[in-house]
């Protein structure tokens, strides 16, 4: 797809509140620059400065479809705004449109399984949500989850893809570009925004189970010169879910992005989603595993054998559910030729709902089942005001950013938790215990109010035609009221990039990360302790490479973070250092016209280092040693089919800082065919895709907690696009 616009100069119970707004280049689909590119929802943009005036340039966006690799040019990258990926010194995977479209994906565990550097930790089926981790480290609780580049809380509550045009994962330390948060990686989802062509699309979809999906995608311009832009998204889905004996899932959402040029330098621009998604008969906090199977037994012992994700552990009246809104606004104006400056809002509100708890289990399966009731609500505010521009100093051009930004996010508690041992058993044969009918009292108590406020500064310095250094600097301050914590840090950064050609660069960068200081668990004798920020280290060095039918990148870093873990003892501590030494190797090729590969591989040595004894020297629980995935298309030259196929290999990992308790590796193999032609004017795509093809049986793991992998399941879906 190509469409041309005149654009006017975008782990215990802890909860999210999904919101946020675009920042840097990127927002609501506008590009403030006079002479930049955007590429914003599916791929590459360029733009030509207009001449003197302050009025942004004609922006064309090609779609990154099969057929140029699903290839996205530019992401956003907070402090830096919008680059390049060949210009930016960073490791950094965008997942597009068309790919999650012929994936099926609908969670971000499945858009993010052709990346290696990706594991993933739950579900949103067996768990409470899609959890990831990236080069061996999980997404931060609070700052992991962008939104158009600003903050939201979104880790107790998944996202609906269908609403976003792309995710975009920065792998490897932020605390530049995002501030707090922790230095394994962050994901920036980036919403569909009003298009300059007509959007007119409806989607349904099936699984094998019984869940059915129906949606619609509106999209255009009105009024004199196509000054007002809209986008609106509609979905719905209910049904069985792949849980036998009570697995059920209702979701539904809406949303709405406005745009007005109302100068040809001046843009305004506002958006709304809302959400509601209900599991039930399935969704727990995990499975912990120890020797005795009682709910009063914390040793982390050797798990049950996996057991498959179609068969239910929970009981059938457990429930899950998620409520949020989410609204923003922001004002873009190019008040220069090749200066712009963007003013950005997001709030939101979630509340979660939870009816469900935990199973404590032996190997041979001996378990018992516990039930909490309760409600959290979060709220967030998150404020940008930025300004980017060009100056030159004798031979050397400046890329200049200024910003400041202010985020606050507010937690609320029931003050009444409610709680049940639903019974004992054994997991080949789980049980049916009696509904203690526990009510999910108000969340009326506030138990965190945390604010950050930063400033950051950065200059990227363009020495001749194929030299460029980069040098950043952040001031962060993160306060949380309520708990009497108030810490300030700077986090710099340095880079050079080397462009031999334009297609081909290299590059050694250093970056800094500042992330809130832990909290112990609620199974240690210190649960609730609040401990200071850590700080992080990264030095990365890589290769990137993009040609037209071929694409590649390699990254060696090596990550010095902060260590925290729970002793022998059942005391959790900040204590020590892990280590993450690895390499990234990814590419993309078009073997021949009609066959497209991809494949990424991890290579990951995570080591814990001046800890506690029995801790040094040991692997940092839940890393693989190595990681792969490949994904394949073929074409059936000209008669409308394309056959695909993908593997992930995930390797072992223990469960516990001692690693006395691990899993084993997996693989995971997908099928899919699509089918697109032309039918009564519309353009229509059939998709049929079975992911887990062998049913594999496996754990997901994150702190010692264990869910279900998805089992094998069979989806078909129809596109018509008019």
């Amino acid at each position: 797809m190509e469409t041309t616009s005149k654009l006017p100069t975008g782990a215990a119970p802890f909860r999210p509140t999904r919101l946020t707004f675009a920042l840097g280049t990127t927002v609501l689909g506008l590009t403030l620059t006079a002479s930049a590119a955007h590429a914003q929802d599916t791929g590459a943009t360029t733009a030509q400065s207009p001449g003197p005036v302050a009025t942004l340039p004609t922006v064309t966006v090609t779609g990154a479809t099969a057929d140029n690799l699903y290839r996205a040019e530019r992401a956003s990258l907070g402090a830096m705004g919008d680059k390049s990926l060949l210009d930016t010194p960073y490791s950094v995977d965008v997942v597009t449109r068309e790919l999650m479209d012929n994936q099926q994906a609908t969670s971000l565990v499945q858009a993010l399984k052709n990346d290696a550097s990706v594991s993933a930790t739950s579900n949103n089926i067996g768990g409470l949500s899609s959890q990831i981790a990236v080069r061996g480290i999980p997404l931060d609780l609070l700052y992991g989850r962008k939104i158009d580049g600003m903050n939201i809380f979104g880790w107790s509550g998944d996202l609906p893809l269908e609403h976003f045009d792309q995710i975009q994962v920065l792998k490897g330390a932020g605390g530049f570009l995002y501030g707090f948060g922790q230095p394994g990686g962050m994901v920036n989802f980036v919403s569909k925004r009003p298009t300059d062509t007509p959007t007119r699309s409806v989607f349904t979809s099936v699984t094998d189970s019984g869940q059915f999906l129906l949606g619609g995608d509106l999209g255009g311009r009105f009024g004199p010169d196509d000054r007002f832009g809209y986008r609106a998204v509609v979905v719905g889905e209910a049904g069985d879910s792949y849980v036998d004996d009570g697995g059920r899932i209702k979701r539904g959402s809406a949303s709405v992005a406005l745009d007005w040029r109302i100068m040809p330098n001046l843009v305004w621009s506002a958006d709304f989603l809302g959400m509601d998604r209900v599991v039930k008969g399935s969704s727990g906090w995990g499975l912990f595993p120890n020797a005795s199977g009682s709910n009063d037994d914390f040793s982390v012992a050797q798990p049950p054998s996996a057991i498959r994700g179609s068969k239910r552990i929970y009981s059938p009246f457990t429930s899950y559910e998620t409520r949020a809104k989410v609204w923003g606004t922001a004002l873009d104006w190019g008040f220069a030729q090749d200066w712009k400056a963007r003013v950005a809002y997001r709030g939101s509100t979630m509340d979660r709902i939870y009816l469900n708890g935990s199973i404590y289990a032996n190997a041979r399966g001996d378990y018992t089942e516990e039930q909490y009731g309760g409600t959290d609500k979060f709220k967030t505010d998150d404020v940008l005001a930025l300004v980017q521009g060009k100056a030159r100093t004798w031979f050397v051009t400046h890329d200049l950013t200024f910003g400041a930004s202010y985020g606050r996010i507010r937690s609320y508690t029931s003050s009444i938790f409610n709680f049940a041992t639903l019974g004992s058993g054994n997991l080949a044969d789980p049980g049916s215990f009696d509904n203690p009918h526990l009510s999910a009292e108000p969340a009326d108590t506030l138990n965190s109010y945390t604010s950050q406020r930063a400033f950051f500064v950065s200059d990227t310095m363009h020495v001749g035609e194929h030299l460029d250094l980069v040098v950043g600097v952040r001031r962060n301050n993160i306060k949380d009221t309520i708990n009497d914590y108030d810490k300030s840090a700077t986090t710099p950064t340095g880079a050079i990039i080397f462009k031999p050609t334009n297609w081909l660069s290299a590059y050694a960068s250093y970056v800094e990360s500042l992330e809130q200081g832990a909290t112990a668990p609620l199974q240690a004798v210190n649960a609730n302790e609040v401990f200071a920020p850590l700080k992080s280290k990264q030095y990365e060095v890589g290769v990137k490479a993009d040609r037209a039918n071929w694409s590649a990148n390699a990254a060696l870093f090596r990550i010095k973070r902060g260590l925290t873990y729970t002793t022998p003892a059942g005391l959790f501590t900040q204590d020590g250092e892990a280590r993450y030494d690895g390499l990234e190797l990814g590419g993309k090729v078009r073997v021949m016209p009609q066959w497209l590969v991809g494949a990424t591989v991890l290579f990951l040595d995570a080591k814990s280092e001046n800890a506690a004894e029995g801790i040094s020297g040991h692997r940092v629980d839940g890393t693989p040693r190595q990681q792969a995935a490949l994904y394949t298309e073929y074409r059936l030259w000209d008669t409308g089919f394309t056959l695909t196929g993908g593997v992930q290999y995930y390797g072992a990992r223990s469960i516990d800082p001692a690693n006395t308790v691990s899993l084993p590796s997996y693989t995971l193999f997908d099928a899919g065919v699509r089918y697109v032609a032309r039918v009564g004017g519309a353009r229509t795509t059939i998709r049929f895709n079975v992911d887990n093809l062998t049913s594999k049986a496996y754990w997901l793991t994150s702190a010692s907690y264990l869910t279900q992998g998805a089992p094998r399941v069979f989806k078909l879906s129809a596109q018509f696009d008019f």
